[in-house]
């Protein structure tokens, strides 16, 4: 009865560390379910945005090949690449968080996949410490530690112990066959994680090489279609009313703005917009003849390499970040007190509506979006939404 009494103490106090690790696990198990839900959820939503792209995509390509033969739609056909490049800029820069957060998962799965082993290894030692424990105890067992029991209440004392013992060896039980199913079900999400990520690798480098195809073709359609007088004397003339209606628009717009914030200039001056190596000008502010047009040009063009930094002048709200099919791409920041500066043509754009940016950030790339022959920046300085010549504001680098 005394063997009986020491090998019950043992067993339970075995059992009672081992159901902290069992309680431990499944606590382990409930967190990374948690964090793997919203990881899906993360992926899911990456897949869908990829998915609308790709549909908006076909849209425009479409509408590119039905536009592209057609003279009277020169203009338009340019709109639609400039919005195949952004698009496909879009699905890049969503594909190459898509692979970041397949990299998460992938790490999270390995995390899973190796507590559901130590676990599996927890449990089978505590299997094999039971069976060494009933085997040096020798006869002991658990009739021994009922029926050898002093009085009725140590009776129900020993019945109660020996059923949290067998409630102990079937918890233990499921939770090796429940670390087993995790096991698993990790390892296989696991694999097609990994081979969704080289799925989308190879989606990426396809897209680049789309891009560039793209922006190839952007850069010189307007080239090529200058060749064409006919043709491009009425893109022209079309871009030119583009030009002047998007100018009423602004003026207005930035002078409302003003009346409504009364906002104060954030004060300094203002800094050249590009990378200082960049300091010529193809175009100056003023009357200019364009293919035997005469126009007023708002800004100055700085020409520059694809991709080029482009930097906020001088801190400020961004109100207006978009889409114009004469500027392309394009940035407007409010400096306060009715000064605002506007960055047009980018490849592509690094700020969105309400940002604040400080003077020198990147809000921008250079590019040739836009009724524009190549890679330059439009750079243009309004005061109370008005035109101004640019080199009266920045100190044009020497």
């Amino acid at each position: 009865m005394k063997k009986a009494k020491i090998f019950n103490k043992k067993i339970l106090c075995f059992a009672l560390a081992a159901m902290f690790c069992i309680i431990g696990a499944g606590e382990f198990l409930i967190r990374a379910s948690i964090t793997r839900a919203a990881t899906d959820a993360n992926v899911t939503a990456m897949e869908n945005k990829i998915k609308d792209i790709q549909t908006k995509k076909k849209d425009v390509l479409a509408k590119m090949n039905a536009a592209k033969n057609s003279k009277a739609e020169a203009t338009q056909y340019k709109s639609y690449i400039d919005e195949q490049v952004n698009l496909t800029e879009e699905e890049i820069t969503t594909i190459n968080a898509l692979i970041a957060e397949l990299d998460n998962k992938i790490a999270e799965k390995e995390a899973e996949i190796k507590v559901a082993s130590d676990n599996i290894e927890t449990q089978y030692n505590n299997f094999k410490q039971i069976m060494r424990l009933s085997y040096e105890e020798g006869n002991a067992s658990y009739v021994e530690m009922v029926l050898g029991s002093e009085d009725f209440y140590d009776f129900l004392v020993r019945i109660e112990q020996v059923t949290s013992l067998m409630e102990y060896s079937t918890k233990l039980l499921d939770s090796f066959k429940a670390d087993k199913a995790a096991l698993e079900s990790a390892k296989e999400s696991l694999q097609a994680s990994k081979t969704t990520q080289v799925i989308y690798q190879g989606e990426l480098q396809s897209r680049r090489e789309e891009l560039e195809a793209l922006q190839e073709e952007n850069a010189n359609y307007l080239s090529a279609l200058s060749k064409d007088i006919s043709s491009y004397q009425a893109t022209y003339d079309s871009y030119a009313k583009a030009e002047d209606e998007l100018d009423k628009q602004l003026e207005k717009y930035l002078r409302e703005l003003q009346a409504k914030e009364n906002s104060q200039y954030v004060g300094g001056e203002f800094n050249w917009p590009l990378p200082l190596n960049w300091k010529s000008i193809s175009s100056a502010y003023g009357y200019r003849t364009l293919n035997g047009k005469r126009e007023f040009h708002r800004g100055i063009d700085i020409p520059a390499s694809k991709n080029t930094n482009i930097y906020a002048s001088n801190s400020g709200k961004v109100v207006t970040a978009t889409f114009h099919y004469s500027y392309g791409n394009y940035v407007v920041i409010d400096h306060g007190g009715g000064k605002s500066t506007l960055y047009a043509h980018a490849n592509k754009l690094n700020c969105k509506v309400g940002d604040y940016v400080k003077q020198g950030d990147v809000i921008a790339f250079v590019g040739t979006t836009g009724h524009s022959y190549g890679n330059h920046l439009h750079f243009e300085v309004r005061i109370n939404g008005t035109a101004k010549n640019p080199l009266d504001y920045v100190v044009r680098p020497k």
